[in-house]
């Protein structure tokens, strides 16, 4: 049973009727939910219009699901796939700066809430389901049906990768290029052994598996592996007769495929390989993911490569992958072959898609605490790269885990800057506060302020100042410059090109 409707929340403005961002449409559920901002006006508009649809009786079920309705529209419009019934009245966010107390919203009791949402004529419930209904309620998930059947194919698709035939590879070759390209440990943490070096295990990890994941935060060289991943490819292809593989190099947006191609070359310039392998990673161009699947100027939504229509390559690598939304993840990996090699690169914690999901995130999951691998899997990377790897083997079976590698040694800094870093990730404020004060001789430095120090003119202060306006200059004389990218090998990118890759 929903209960009635409570009584509208003291103390609370009314609704200005000209403010465009508030809805004054539907019942006191829907009203005070928008007065107090966490529902605007298209997320009411769209929930009252399927429940119309749906028909039914008015009353406070009825708007209790239109409450759920609008709530899902809502999640999505933030970045997130499904709405949790059970937990929303803790969970959700208010978008303005306002203060609201959230538990004086009407909030239909969850139980009752969940079992009103399931008997609506918009829901399918569970993955057995009707396939022509607007809603998908799984447990106390509520999803946009569409969403729902997103993640579904993701999640097959992925499974079937993982634990799909393995590619033919040569492992004395394998084994040989890994010594070649791998000369010193970077990832140790003061092991020496070849198999401690994370770099090389991602990269014998993508030529013997049809999926992987290279992660990792800046400066772990996530693009340095790749330009390896691609130099041993080469080499496979040689000493199995088979032709040289055909790389696609994508990225979300033009400048970022722009900084992966120039990456690519300059770490192809000093690698230990034969020259044809180099003339090779020389030539290998990158573009946008829109480009690659063929976006149609007139249909914002399909490309001309999908489950129908495959991509032609045998190797496809997409660098900045946490900016891949759910729906661009699906159509990418319906359009390409399940013998191609996919190999997904990028920091889960940094640059999230602008549209709903978080899908690199989600395929790293618990491997950000170090390394979860299969026995059987763990076996075979030691087997060439030389040496033990060190790893955690998972609960149960976990195929994508098999090809998952967190990157973790960083090498643009390290020291007390690498662990004040850390530190700060971690969200550990004790450890903040312990490094910077015993850091007062290195690169980190303490200031202990007091009641009288005054930015602009303490001497204290003022090399600190001179820091910051030397870097701000540098990045606004840097955001000025003009692009000088070349068109050999690389994507030419319009003015205006940035993180917003798609049309609109």
């Amino acid at each position: 049973m929903i209960p009635a409707p409570a009584p509208p929340v003291p103390h609370r403005p009314a609704i200005d009727p000209y403010d465009g961002a508030r809805s004054t449409a539907g019942g006191p559920i829907l009203r005070a939910f928008s007065s107090a901002t966490v529902l605007a006006a298209a997320d009411v508009r769209t929930a009252l219009a399927l429940t119309r649809i749906a028909g039914g009786a008015p009353g406070p079920t009825a708007e209790a699901v239109a409450l759920a309705v609008a709530l899902a529209v809502r999640a999505v419009r933030l970045g997130h796939v499904y709405v949790d019934l059970a937990t929303a009245a803790t969970g959700v966010a208010v978008e303005d700066d306002v203060e609201v107390d959230l538990a004086a919203l009407p909030w239909p009791e969850p139980a009752g809430w969940v079992a009103a949402v399931a008997a609506s004529a918009l829901t399918a419930s569970g993955s057995e389901g009707p396939a022509d209904r607007p809603l998908r309620l799984v447990g106390s998930h509520l999803y946009l049906d569409r969403y729902w059947r997103h993640e579904r194919a993701i999640v097959d698709d992925l499974l079937a990768r993982s634990t799909g035939p393995r590619p033919a590879v040569d492992a004395g070759v394998l084994q040989a290029g890994l010594a070649a390209l791998f000369t010193v440990d970077d990832e140790g943490e003061g092991d020496r052994s070849p198999g401690a070096d994370l770099q090389r295990v991602a990269a014998a990890t993508a030529v013997l598996r049809r999926f992987t994941v290279v992660a990792g935060g800046p400066g772990t060289g996530k693009t340095t592996t790749v330009a390896r991943i691609l130099a041993l490819l080469h080499q496979q292809a040689a000493a199995l007769g088979q032709p040289p593989p055909h790389v696609a190099l994508v990225a979300p947006t033009g400048k970022a495929a722009a900084r992966l191609a120039e990456a690519v070359h300059a770490e192809a310039a000093d690698l230990a390989v034969a020259a044809p392998v180099r003339d090779a990673l020389l030539a290998t161009e990158a573009s946008t993911l829109h480009r690659l699947l063929g976006w149609q100027p007139g249909n914002r939504s399909r490309f001309r490569h999908d489950a129908t229509n495959q991509l032609p390559h045998s190797v496809v690598i997409v660098d900045e992958s946490s900016m891949v939304s759910l729906s661009m993840m699906a159509k990418l990996l319906a359009a390409v072959r399940a013998s191609a090699r996919l190999v997904l690169v990028g920091d889960p914690r940094q640059l999230a898609s602008i549209e709903a999901g978080a899908v690199l995130g989600d395929i790293v999951g618990p491997a950000t605490g170090g390394p979860l691998l299969s026995a059987a899997a763990r076996t075979t990377l030691e087997g060439v790269v030389g040496g033990p790897v060190v790893a955690d083997t998972p609960v149960g079976p976990a195929p994508v885990a098999d090809g998952t590698v967190v990157l973790r040694r960083v090498h643009r800094y390290g020291g007390a800057i690498a662990d004040l870093a850390t530190a700060i990730e971690r969200g550990d404020d004790d450890a903040v506060m312990a490094i910077l004060r015993a850091g007062s001789a290195g690169p980190v430095r303490w200031i202990e302020p007091t009641g009288t120090l005054d930015p602009a003119h303490s001497s204290e202060l003022a090399g600190v100042r001179r820091s910051v306006l030397v870097a701000a200059r540098a990045v606004v004389a840097g955001k000025r410059k003009p692009s000088a990218l070349t068109s050999r090998g690389r994507v030419r990118t319009r003015p205006d090109s940035g993180r917003r890759s798609h049309p609109g």
